[in-house]
């Protein structure tokens, strides 16, 4: 294609050469289609760079997100710093190369998967919102199922020192989760955070997972159930970050240990 139209810009450059009356003409055609065929070049150039600085900024994200995650952490007490460092997440970039959203179990493939580090269980986020769950690895992918799944069920709080409940997807819409549990004696008003709770040790505490949305409560329910307006945006998901923690495997196994 390319030598196509530098062999035709030369045959027209040489006819207007060699023809007196139509030179004008011809040479403005062949100037059109030179900057046509340039501004097009320039286009793809333009689109391929973007991808890759989108890429560096994702990986850069990542890199950001870790080092706040782990000053979460660190630096409260300085008698706490060995402890609390021996908790140390970390984020793997990734980009979104297969999905679903229009129904009642939908899922996710990221191209990232055991060779990168991704595990079963590790948790997935979307520009800093919860997003999904690890289920599946292979060595170059990994299978996702994200909030609106209806299997799924995630431990969230209401703020950082709110009631606790859990969120389940309802089957609706891709914007919106239910948040139950709730007691009546909570006080909720709309636009409130929701936050992770950390008790899975899929994600660290204090993640961002959406805002209060609408509260329901009816005269016969003991407790009230929240609309949450999800911060993952499902229609435009395309990279994204998987969080680690090298301690989690640890922690599981004291779990299993534990006494029925």
């Amino acid at each position: 294609m390319v030598l196509f139209v530098l062999l035709e810009i030369i045959a027209l450059s040489w006819i207007a050469s060699t023809h007196a009356y139509p030179q004008g003409r011809i040479t403005s055609i062949g100037m059109k289609m030179s900057s046509s065929w340039t501004e097009t070049l320039g286009r793809m150039m333009y689109l391929k760079d973007l991808k890759t600085t989108n890429v560096n900024l994702l990986r850069e994200n990542a890199r950001l997100r870790t080092a706040h995650l782990n000053s979460q952490k660190t630096g409260l007490i300085d008698t706490l710093n060995v402890t609390l460092n021996q908790e140390v997440w970390k984020s793997i970039p990734a980009e979104i190369i297969r999905y679903s959203s229009d129904f009642k179990n939908n899922i996710l493939v990221a191209n990232r998967g055991r060779s990168s580090g991704i595990m079963p269980g590790m948790g997935m986020l979307d520009h800093g919102n919860i997003a999904g769950l690890v289920t599946e690895v292979t060595e170059h992918e990994s299978l996702v199922l994200p909030i609106i799944h209806l299997n799924t069920q995630w431990s969230v709080r209401l703020g950082n020192d709110g009631a606790i409940g859990r969120m389940v997807w309802s089957g609706q819409g891709t914007e919106y989760a239910t948040l139950k549990d709730i007691p009546l004696t909570e006080l909720i008003i709309p636009g409130d955070p929701i936050v992770t709770t950390g008790f899975q040790g899929t994600f660290p505490s204090g993640l961002e997972v959406g805002k209060v949305e609408e509260v329901l409560v009816t005269q016969a329910d003991k407790f009230q159930s929240v609309t949450v307006k999800l911060g993952a945006n499902y229609k435009h998901i395309h990279y994204v970050e998987f969080l680690t923690n090298a301690r989690s495997g640890i922690i599981d196994s004291l779990i299993t240990l534990a006494p029925e």
